[in-house]
């Protein structure tokens, strides 16, 4: 049976929007059966001005180009019923990856391409017996064969699986293939434990690097507050660790957000102060992943409004950063200097994400309006970089063009 929101979860959520965020704890609403309607921003439409038709045409064409293309296709269909999304640079894939490409699918309508993504990550990624403390976790790293590279996890991969898997049965049911809520119960009935292999720390509930191996440091770019907010809603279990989760994540971002330049540290230790690893140089600095920060602050924001005074002001710092910039340079010091390399699509598409948050300023009217721009303008990758910041950018476009849905 699909899982819905109370109408008064509803309208809780709705009027929680520019509230206080001085709460400690976020506590889980009481679950009952209710249609609820989401309204989704379209700022491509109510700020570029671009037609119903100009936006159908944009996004078929990121489909086209990542799902069918042979100049930018990383979707590969096995033959055998499954299918990955192949990481260009590595010739390899990723649990994350492969969640991003289920997102993208379930949100774009396409049921095929999504049970056989989902298929090769059953067969090949998710643990389900053997070692107790890893059942439920996906393999972050496997071959293009299915064989495991990296039998450890990485957090935000099961987060957009189960996030995937829950819109799944709620779109489609549960009839066909898969049970698809049983799948999404399994991996979230498995995120908490008590012996160091939880999703979460579990003294300040923040997501941790890696269950085992890595608990002591996070990657902010895991927060990712509204999904745990609709876990809160529809897991079976641990309902009220995962309100209080969603809480931590949005504490952990706004300290993870420099007072300064706005920028997200690759790697940070609970209180937000940048980690350094043996395995790495640079991941103390504003790299790859933590771009992603501001996608999950800005889709926060519009899906829930729990955090919607710190979310605006993260937003102003970073897209003030880049602004000054010039929307030039892609990596940099924690606190801005230090600039190297070329701004990215990535980029471009989540710090549109984060303007959805300054959209009723004035003050940042011109600045909401480039950064729409240069997202809607960013061309789509062919090079071997085209898995990560292409699907980075596709998943931006979603929230960007009103496509991201809360599938009830």
């Amino acid at each position: 049976m699909k899982r819905n929101l109370t109408a008064i979860t509803a309208l809780a959520l709705i009027m929680c929007i520019g509230a206080s965020c001085s709460k400690e704890k976020e506590t889980a609403p009481e679950k009952k059966d209710a249609t609820v309607t989401w309204n989704c921003p379209n700022p491509m439409k109510s700020v570029l001005g671009k037609t119903d038709d100009e936006i159908r045409t944009k996004m078929e064409a990121l489909w086209n180009h990542y799902f069918i293309s042979p100049s930018g296709r990383i979707y590969r269909d096995c033959g055998d019923g499954t299918a990955y999304i192949l990481d260009a640079n590595n010739n390899d894939v990723r649990s994350y990856m492969q969640a991003w490409g289920m997102m993208i699918c379930v949100q774009t309508d396409h049921k095929f391409e999504f049970d056989r993504l989902w298929k090769f990550a059953k067969d090949h990624m998710l643990h389900t017996e053997g070692n107790p403390d890893m059942a439920g976790r996906l393999s972050w790293q496997v071959s293009t064969s299915g064989a495991t590279l990296d039998s450890y996890s990485q957090p935000d991969a099961e987060m957009y699986c189960a996030m995937s898997l829950l819109f799944a049965s709620h779109r489609w049911g549960d009839s066909g293939t898969f049970d698809y809520n049983a799948d999404a119960q399994f991996i979230l009935g498995n995120m908490w434990r008590d012996n160091g292999y939880s999703l979460f720390n579990e003294t300040t509930d923040v997501i941790v690097f890696q269950p085992g191996p890595y608990t002591t440091f996070t990657d902010p770019a895991y927060n990712l507050p509204a999904f745990l907010t609709l876990f809160s809603l529809w897991s079976d279990t641990d309902s009220r660790k995962f309100a209080e989760a969603a809480t931590a994540a949005r504490n952990h971002l706004y300290s993870s957000s420099h007072s300064t330049s706005g920028l997200f540290p690759e790697y940070n230790s609970f209180d937000g102060i940048p980690h350094r690893v043996s395995f790495s140089d640079d991941h103390d600095k504003y790299m790859y992943e933590a771009m992603r920060c501001a996608m999950n602050f800005g889709t926060d924001y519009y899906l829930t409004g729990k955090d919607a005074a710190r979310q605006k002001i993260m937003a102003a710092r970073l897209i003030d950063f880049f602004d000054n910039d010039g929307y030039s340079h892609a990596r940099f010091n924690w606190d801005g200097t230090g600039a190297s390399e070329n701004y990215t699509i990535g980029e471009a598409g989540t710090n549109a994400v984060a303007c959805i948050c300054l959209m009723d300023d004035p003050d940042y009217s011109s600045k909401v309006l480039k950064n729409m721009q240069l997202a809607w303008e960013a061309a789509p990758m062919t090079s071997q970089y085209r898995s990560y910041d292409g699907l980075v950018h596709y998943l931006s476009m979603l929230h960007l063009c009103g496509m991201f849905k809360i599938w009830e």
